[in-house]
C-alpha cells in the first residue's frame, strides 16, 4: 500500500513539473503585420444588421512571416445611429509553422470621399503547432478605398504562446 501511494505522489509531482515547464516556456511576442483581404461571400442581408461575410487574404508579419487569413464576421448593428456599422467575428491565420485563432469586434466608419475606415480589437483564442494555446490582444486599423471591396491595413499586438 505504501509503494502505491508513493508512486501516485511521484507521478503527480512529475506531471506538475511537466505542466510548469510548458507554462514557463510560453513567451510573449510583440508584432506588427500588414493585411490585405476582400469578401469571398456575403449573406443574410449583408451589410445590414445580422448579415454575414467571409473574407480572405494575405498577412505579412515582422515576427511570423507571410500567411493566409480567413475571417467570418456578422454585422451587429448601428449603435450610434448614422452610418457607423459595428461587427464581430472570428479569424484564422495560417502560417508555415501553425495557425493562430482569434475573436474580434470592430466598426466601419464611412468617410466623406466614399472610402471606409475599419477599426478592430481582437483577442487570441488559441492556435496549432507553434502557436498552440496562444493568448493575447491586437488592434487593427485599415481602409477600403471608394468603389472597392479590398481592405488594406496594419495590426499591432502581443501574443503569448
Amino acid at each position: 500500500m505504501f509503494k502505491f501511494h508513493t508512486r501516485i505522489v511521484g507521478l503527480v509531482a512529475v506531471l506538475a513539473a511537466i505542466g510548469s515547464a510548458s507554462v514557463a516556456e510560453a513567451k510573449s511576442h510583440r508584432y506588427s503585420a500588414t493585411l490585405v483581404s476582400e469578401p469571398l461571400s456575403v449573406g443574410d442581408g449583408y451589410p445590414n444588421t445580422g448579415g454575414t461575410a467571409f473574407l480572405a487574404g494575405t498577412v505579412t508579419s515582422n515576427r511570423f512571416g507571410t500567411g493566409a487569413v480567413v475571417d467570418h464576421l456578422t454585422i451587429t448593428g448601428r449603435p450610434w445611429g448614422g452610418p457607423v456599422t459595428t461587427f464581430e467575428g472570428t479569424e484564422v491565420i495560417v502560417f508555415d509553422d501553425g495557425t493562430q485563432r482569434n475573436k474580434f469586434t470592430g466598426y466601419d466608419v464611412p468617410q466623406d470621399d466614399g472610402s471606409h475606415r475599419i477599426v478592430v480589437n481582437g483577442r487570441y483564442t488559441g492556435g496549432t503547432e507553434r502557436y498552440r494555446g496562444a493568448t493575447g490582444r491586437y488592434k487593427f486599423e485599415g481602409t477600403i478605398p471608394s468603389g472597392s471591396t479590398v481592405l488594406t491595413g496594419r495590426s499591432t499586438g502581443r501574443v503569448r504562446f
